[in-house]
């Protein structure tokens, strides 16, 4: 099932949410999907879209168990649904579910319905609760819609300057995201939330790199041997980068061969050329989906992907990222897809420029901030009511140093990465790929992310970790540049040679980062500013297509009033966040 919601009242709940609201129902539905399912309950309704055979409710409000998420999974085994009412029940195993996953059951007619999301929380879910009532579904747009409207500042504030969210926030007020490893029970107006499982707790001391390497290893080769053994016709997503890399080294010999690998690019591009040549050697068949000859849609039709991309990201992330890559989906078929995701984790994503033995502090966090969370896929600040723009900056500085662990700085980088960048950004991107194909990623094992957070800081950085994980994976994979020009085999020995060259690759970020800096430039994704450009060209083309941004409070009328008469332009991430609010101001309409 695509998209879910269950409300269950109180007495003394408004009369307006006793019978399925119109307005929410309409939030499940997209493009190729449509509510298929609306059932009132003892205690309020539930709806569902986009389900299939095996994940319908039954007619009469019987009990039922209901996938969220097409993949479901451990390491070595799919799970079936009808064994996902045990797992919830008894709780425990519920972490040996790989992410992206969730599902919602209800034992009994007449019985609290109970619904879990993953450890990491990465496939999304939300809640919402009022007087009397109490919901949870896979749309934030219909909870909102429930609840009446409008935006949260402080979401509008942080989605503003970092481009997607932090902790349990949304853009819409008193809707929040579950945690990870969240149980939600819904019974009688209220909503009672516990969790399975603790985040992975810091280790009283560093396991040995070679132990932890070893382990890593066995990990990635039971689950890739057991998962393509399944599915030979699964899809491996490779690039010219070290997270598919090291999925590819996991494979043995014979399962490479006739394996399909995919990779979305330009001709000319770094991955394109690596994953060929690999795909060459190894005996596998591989598929480019050239982004720079994909047909671009006309202006109008760019407006209408661009909201759709919004409101599947629920206004929660970039919709320009995703757009090109929705229009790139359409030509693919959408099966079984091995993709590697995590290894940041692994590499000490937030590490360059920082100090090796700090230990968190206020000044820490505003300068990591400042350097890294602030300049990506920030909103031009002149678009912004100055006002808002200070308010913003001051209250998401001060909920981003509640979120960073005290003790070892770069450990608590990892964490705010692994429990806030993956959870809320790469989570909202991911769920949308989970619920249209099998996404599966064998390095969110849960043991597997416990090792690479375990591991030494000193060990992780500059690669070292990974380096060391793919040589013994396959040595003579381990000997092929990167699209970075580095060689893993070299990261892994950390030799003097190894050092030199991964210095050199960080210190061009850092010439990149202070010109991002100076010249106040964003980094949108690929195909991003085409897409904007697109988009653009529409809303000065049919004004009326953006009128509902006058009504934003926090926008500056006279820079939308020069961006529509073309006095200026819009960066890519500026009118990602435009394109959000349209998508979001559209609950308030309904």
């Amino acid at each position: 099932m695509r998209a879910f919601l269950c409300v269950s009242l109180a007495p003394g709940a408004a009369e307006r949410l006793r019978r399925p609201l119109p307005e929410a129902l309409a939030f499940l539905a997209d493009a190729d999907t449509v509510v298929d399912h609306v059932e009132e309950t003892a205690d309020g309704w539930i709806a569902g879209a986009g389900s299939e055979a095996e994940d319908v409710p039954p007619a009469g409000g019987g009990p039922f168990t209901v996938r969220l998420s097409r993949a479901v999974r451990t390491r070595l085994a799919e799970v079936p649904t009808a064994d996902l009412g045990e797992l919830l029940a008894g709780e425990s195993r519920l972490i040996d579910l790989l992410p992206p996953f969730a599902a919602a059951h209800r034992p009994a007619a007449g019985a609290p319905v109970v619904i879990a999301g993953d450890w990491l929380g990465f496939r999304q879910l939300y809640r919402w609760t009022g007087p009397g009532v109490a919901a949870v579904s896979t749309s934030a747009r219909a909870l909102a819609a429930l609840a009446g409207g409008g935006f949260d500042p402080a979401g509008l504030g942080a989605q503003a300057l970092i481009g997607w969210q932090i902790g349990d926030a949304t853009v819409f007020p008193g809707v929040r995201a579950l945690p990870p490893a969240t149980i939600a029970t819904l019974s009688e107006g209220r909503l009672t939330c516990r969790q399975y499982a603790a985040p992975p707790a810091r280790p009283a001391q560093a396991p040995d790199l070679d132990d932890a390497v070893a382990e890593m290893a066995d990990i990635l080769r039971a689950f890739e041997t057991s998962y393509v053994g399944r599915h030979p016709e699964a899809v491996l997503q490779l690039t010219g980068g070290h997270d598919s890399r090291i999925l590819l080294a996991a494979l043995p010999p014979e399962q490479r061969r006739g394996l399909c690998t995919l990779t979305l690019g330009s001709g000319r591009s770094a991955d394109v050329r690596i994953a060929a040549e690999l795909s060459r050697r190894y005996g596998m068949r591989h598929q480019v989906h050239r982004m720079d000859e994909q047909r671009w849609p006309e202006p109008h039709e760019a407006h209408q992907l661009a909201l759709e991309a919004a409101r599947a990201l629920e206004c929660q992330a970039s919709p320009l990222a995703l757009a090109p890559l929705l229009l790139a989906e359409s030509h693919l078929e959408q099966g079984h897809r091995l993709s590697g995701l995590g290894g940041e984790v692994a590499r000490g994503f937030y590490y360059a420029g920082q100090p090796a033995t700090a230990t968190t502090s206020p000044q820490l966090v505003e300068r990591l901030a400042r350097w890294r969370l602030f300049s990506n896929e920030a909103v031009a600040p002149e678009a912004l009511d100055p006002a808002v723009l200070a308010a913003a900056r001051e209250s998401t500085l001060e909920r981003l140093t509640e979120f960073f662990a005290p003790g070892d700085w770069l450990r608590a980088t990892d964490e705010f990465y692994l429990l806030h960048r993956m959870h809320r950004w790469a989570g909202v991107h991911g769920t949308v790929a989970a619920v249209r194909r099998h996404f599966v990623n064998p390095m969110f094992d849960r043991r597997f992310i416990e090792l690479a957070l375990a591991v030494a800081p000193a060990d992780k950085r500059d690669s070292q970790l990974l380096g060391r994980l793919m040589t013994r994976l396959d040595t003579e994979l381990a000997a092929v540049p990167l699209d970075t020009g580095l060689v893993p085999a070299a990261l892994g020995t950390r030799s003097l040679r190894g050092r030199l060259a991964t210095r050199t690759v960080e210190a061009r970020k850092v010439v990149r980062k202070v010109g991002q800096r100076l010249t106040r430039g964003r980094r949108p994704q690929l195909g991003a500013t085409e897409y904007a450009a697109l988009v653009l060209a529409h809303w000065r083309a049919e004004p009326k297509s953006c009128a509902g941004l006058y009504a934003v409070p926090v926008l500056r009328h006279d820079w939308l009033d020069g961006l529509l008469g073309g006095q200026h332009d819009a960066d890519a991430t500026t009118v990602a966040f435009l394109i959000n609010l349209l998508a979001a101001g559209e609950e308030a309409a309904a």
